[in-house]
C-alpha cells in the first residue's frame, strides 16, 4: 500500500477505547460472576439449571442468532444483493413457531440435554452419532470460524488509517480521468500511484500497437525498455507479462481499503480470550446472561448506524432510498454513476437468479429454517434451559419480533450504504463485508460524540461473542454426552463431565481461532454469510427429514432415520455436479433447465431436492426394515402432546392457508390486488388461524361469567408475529 507516513489517523479516540474495552471487560466480568457456582452439576453447567426466565431466553436466542450474521453480514448482503436476503428473517418466523409448538414440547417432555438424544430414542445410535458429527462440523468449521473472521475484520476496518481511504478515492478518481495529471501531486504517495497508472497504460498501448509476436515484439520492447538490448520473444514476453501482473496487483490494492494482517490476528485472539474465559467458567448460565447484555448492545449499535445512515443528507430517509432505487428500476433511466440504482428493493428475484431465486427462498430456505430453529443444538439449547414451556415460548416469540427489525435496521441500511458510497466514493472498491464498519467511519464518527464509536464497536463485538459462546457450549455438550459419556465413560460423575466440558470449550476456542487465522483472508471480497449458507446447507437436509418423519410418522424405523441423514448429505454434494453435466447438454431438457434454473443449481434449490430425496429414502428404508414398536411412541401423538384429530385439523388449516396465500400472490402479480392489500388480507387470515383454537377458551370463560384476556396467551402473540411476517412477504413483493 502507498502510505503517507507512520502516524495513523483513526476514528477511535480515548473515550471510544474506554467505552469499548470497558464494556468488553464488563461483559466478561458479569459472565464470570453469574456462572461462578454452576460447575457443580451438568444440568447447571450445560442447561443453566433449567430456570432461565422468558426474557433471558429471548435475549439469548436473539443474541445467538443475530451475531455478526446480521449486524455486519446481513448488511453486507443488503449492500451487494439487496432486500431479497430479507427472506432469511421474514420466513424464519415459520421456523421459530415450529420450534414453539412442534419441536420444543417433544424435547422438553423427554428431558434431554442434546437433540441427538432424541434421535437415539426415536431411532438408534447411528443417527445420534451422525447428527453429533454433522453438528460439530457446522458449529466449529461453518459458524465459529467466520464469526471470528468477520468480527476482527470489521473492528480493524474502524482502525484503518484515514490516508488509506483517501488513497483509494484518489486512485479511483485517477482511473476515471477526473484528476489532472499535468499538475504536480501534493504528496509522494499520489506521485507513486500516478506512476503505476502511467506505466500500466504504457504497457497496454505498446502491446496493442505492437503485439508480442515474432514480427512486432521488438518494437514493443524498444518502446517499453529504451536502451535495453534486444532479447528473444520468449524472454520479452515473460518480462512484460510479469511486470504487468505486478503492476495490476499494485493498482488493484491502491483502489481498495485493506486490513493489516497482524492487527487482524490480534483481534481474533482477543475475542477468543474474552469469550473463552466466561464460557469455560460459567457454562450456559453465563452464556445466557451475557447474551442478554450483548443483545441490547447489538440492537443499540444497529439502531445508531441505521439512524445516522438514513438521516444522512445524501439518503434522505427510507423514502429517499426507495426513490433512488425507483428512479432506475421503474423509469429505466441510467442515472449518473454516483447514484445509479441496481434494483435492490425487491423481495423476489427470478427463478434462475444465481443467489436468491424466489423458488428457492420459498422451498429450500424453509428447510434450512426448520433445521436452524427446530433441530439445531446451539439454538434449541437456550429454549431447553427455560424454567417452563410457557417461558420458552414467550422468549422465542419475543426474539421473533426483534428479528423482524433486521430487514430495516440491517439489510435496509446496507442498501442505503450502497447508494451513499456510490455517491461519496464513486469507483472505490469496497468489499461487502466492510459496509458496516465503513458506515461507522463515514456517518457515525463525524457526529463527534465521545464514546459513540466505541459503543457501536462494542455492539459488534458483542454480536460475535454472543454467538461464539453459544456455539462453544453446545459443541461441548454434544461431545461430552454423545461421545465421552456414551462411549468412553458411561459411569462418569457430574464433576468429571463438567470438567471435560470446560476442557473441550478451551480446545474449541483455541482451535477455531487458529484455523480462522490460517484459512480466512481478512481482505477477501466474498461475503461471509454466503460461505455460511452454502456450506451449512450441504449437511442439514437429511437431518430435517429424520426429525420431521420421526415426530410425525410412527412407521419410521431406525434404519430409515439413519439413511435419511446420509442421503441428505450425499445428494447435497452430488446434485450440483449432476445438474451441471445435464445442463451443459444440447437437449430440450437442458434448455428448459437453463431457462428456469440457470447454468448452476442454486443452493436453496439443492437443499430442497436433497430434503425430498431424504424423505423418500426414509420412507423406502423404513418399509424395507424392521419396525420397532417401542421407538414409535416417541412421536408427536405417541407422547400425547397432541391428539391425532387435532394434528389432522392443523394439517387441513395449513393446506387451506397455503391455497389462500397462493391465490393472493396470483392476484397481486396480475395487478388485481395492490401489494399492501394482499399483505393485509394475508395477515388477517394468518391471525385468524392462530386465534381459532382460543375461541373455545374464550367461550368457556364467558359461560362462567369470567373475563378473559387474550393478551395472556402466547398463541395471540404468535399469531401477531406470523401476521406481521406475512404482511411483509406481500408488501415488499
Amino acid at each position: 500500500m502507498f502510505r503517507r507516513g507512520f502516524y495513523m489517523e483513526t476514528i477511535f479516540h480515548t473515550s471510544d477505547y474506554v467505552v469499548f474495552f470497558g464494556l468488553l471487560l464488563a461483559v466478561m466480568a458479569v459472565g464470570l460472576w453469574v456462572g461462578r457456582k454452576d460447575g457443580d452439576s451438568t444440568q447447571n453447567y450445560f442447561l443453566a439449571g433449567k430456570d432461565a426466565p422468558w426474557w433471558a431466553v429471548a435475549g439469548s436466542i436473539f443474541g445467538s442468532n443475530v451475531s455478526a450474521n446480521h449486524m455486519a453480514g446481513m448488511m453486507a448482503v443488503g449492500f451487494g444483493a439487496g432486500f431479497a436476503i430479507s427472506h432469511l428473517e421474514i420466513t424464519a418466523i415459520a421456523g421459530l413457531l415450529l420450534l414453539c409448538y412442534f419441536f420444543l414440547p417433544v424435547y422438553r417432555k423427554l428431558h434431554i440435554f442434546t437433540l441427538s438424544e432424541y434421535l437415539a430414542k426415536r431411532f438408534d445410535d447411528r443417527s445420534r452419532v451422525a447428527y453429533s458429527v454433522i453438528m460439530i462440523v457446522i458449529i466449529v468449521l461453518v459458524m465459529m470460524l467466520p464469526a471470528f473472521y468477520l468480527g476482527s475484520r470489521a473492528v480493524n476496518v474502524l482502525l484503518v488509517d484515514k490516508s488509506e481511504i483517501e488513497q483509494a478515492q484518489y486512485s479511483s478518481r485517477l482511473e476515471r480521468g477526473t484528476i489532472d495529471t499535468e499538475e504536480e501531486p501534493e504528496h509522494k504517495w499520489q506521485q507513486k500511484i500516478q506512476q503505476v497508472k502511467a506505466r500500466l497504460d504504457a504497457i497496454h498501448i505498446a502491446t496493442e500497437a505492437h503485439p508480442l509476436v515474432e514480427k512486432t515484439y521488438q518494437a514493443a520492447w524498444a518502446e517499453l525498455y529504451p536502451g535495453e538490448r534486444q532479447i528473444s520473444l520468449d524472454s520479452a514476453e515473460k518480462t512484460v507479462v510479469a511486470e504487468r501482473k505486478e503492476l495490476r496487483e499494485e493498482w488493484k490494492k491502491s483502489k481498495r481499503v485493506e486490513i493489516d494482517r497482524s492487527l487482524y490476528i490480534w483481534g481474533i485472539l482477543i475475542m477468543a480470550l474474552v469469550t473463552g474465559a466466561y464460557t469455560i467458567v460459567g457454562g450456559l448460565r453465563a452464556v445466557i446472561i451475557t447474551d442478554v447484555i450483548q443483545s441490547a448492545l447489538i440492537l443499540l449499535g444497529m439502531l445508531i448506524v441505521a439512524w445516522c445512515t438514513f438521516n444522512h443528507v445524501d439518503i434522505g430517509g427510507w423514502s429517499g432510498m426507495m426513490e433512488l432505487d425507483r428512479l432506475y428500476t421503474e423509469t429505466g433511466d441510467m442515472l449518473p454513476a454516483a447514484t445509479r440504482g441496481i434494483d435492490l428493493m425487491h423481495l423476489y428475484k427470478p427463478s434462475d437468479d444465481p443467489r436468491y431465486p424466489w423458488t428457492g427462498m420459498l422451498s429450500g430456505l424453509l428447510v434450512l429454517h426448520i433445521y436452524y430453529w427446530g433441530a439445531n443444538q446451539f439454538i434449541v439449547q437456550r429454549a431447553l434451559a427455560a424454567r417452563s414451556l410457557k417461558d420458552a415460548r414467550a422468549g422465542i416469540i419475543t426474539a421473533g419480533f426483534f428479528k423482524l427489525l433486521i430487514p430495516f435496521v440491517s439489510i435496509g441500511t446496507g442498501i442505503a450504504a450502497y447508494y451513499l458510497f456510490q455517491k461519496q466514493m464513486p469507483g472505490v472498491h469496497l468489499a461487502a463485508d466492510t459496509a458496516f464498519p465503513m458506515l461507522v467511519r463515514e456517518v457515525v464518527a463525524p457526529l463527534a460524540i465521545p464514546g459513540l464509536v466505541g459503543l457501536v464497536a462494542a455492539g459488534l463485538i458483542g454480536a460475535i461473542l454472543s454467538s461464539v459462546d453459544s456455539m462453544m457450549n453446545s459443541a461441548a455438550t454434544l461431545i461430552t454426552f454423545d461421545g465421552y459419556k456414551r462411549y468412553v465413560n458411561p459411569k462418569a460423575s457430574e464433576e468429571q463431565l463438567v470438567k471435560l466440558g470446560k476442557i473441550i470449550i478451551g480446545v474449541l476456542v483455541l482451535g477455531s481461532a487458529g484455523l480462522t487465522i490460517l484459512i480466512f483472508d481478512p481482505n477477501t471480497d466474498k461475503p461471509f454469510l454466503i460461505y455460511v449458507i452454502e456450506n451449512q446447507s450441504k449437511l442439514v437436509a437429511g437431518i430435517v427429514a429424520a426429525f420431521l418423519l420421526g415426530m410425525l410418522w410412527k412407521g419410521a424405523t431406525p434404519t430409515g432415520g439413519f439413511v435419511a441423514i446420509i442421503t441428505g448429505v450425499v445428494v447435497s454434494f452430488g446434485l450440483p455436479v449432476l445438474y451441471q453435466s445435464v445442463a451443459a447438454g444440447d437437449g430440450t431438457m437442458a434448455k428448459e433447465m437453463l431457462r428456469w434454473l440457470g447454468p448452476e443449481l442454486n443452493t436453496f434449490h439443492t437443499v430442497f431436492v436433497a430434503f425430498v430425496c431424504a424423505l423418500l429414502a426414509n420412507l423406502i428404508a423404513s418399509k424395507l426394515s424392521q419396525h420397532d414398536e417401542g421407538k414409535s411412541k416417541f412421536t408427536f401423538t405417541g407422547l400425547n402432546i397432541i391428539k391425532p384429530a387435532d394434528l389432522q385439523h392443523f394439517g387441513m388449516k395449513l393446506i387451506g392457508s397455503l391455497l389462500i396465500f397462493t391465490m393472493l400472490a396470483v392476484l397481486m402479480t396480475a395487478n388485481i390486488l395492490a401489494p399492501a392489500s394482499a399483505g393485509i388480507l394475508a395477515a388477517i387470515w394468518t391471525f385468524m388461524m392462530f386465534l381459532d383454537s382460543l375461541f373455545k377458551v374464550i367461550l368457556a370463560a364467558a359461560v362462567k361469567g369470567r373475563a378473559y384476556s387474550l393478551l395472556r396467551e402466547d398463541r395471540f402473540w404468535a399469531g401477531l408475529l406470523a401476521s406481521c411476517a406475512m404482511f411483509m412477504m406481500y408488501y415488499f413483493k
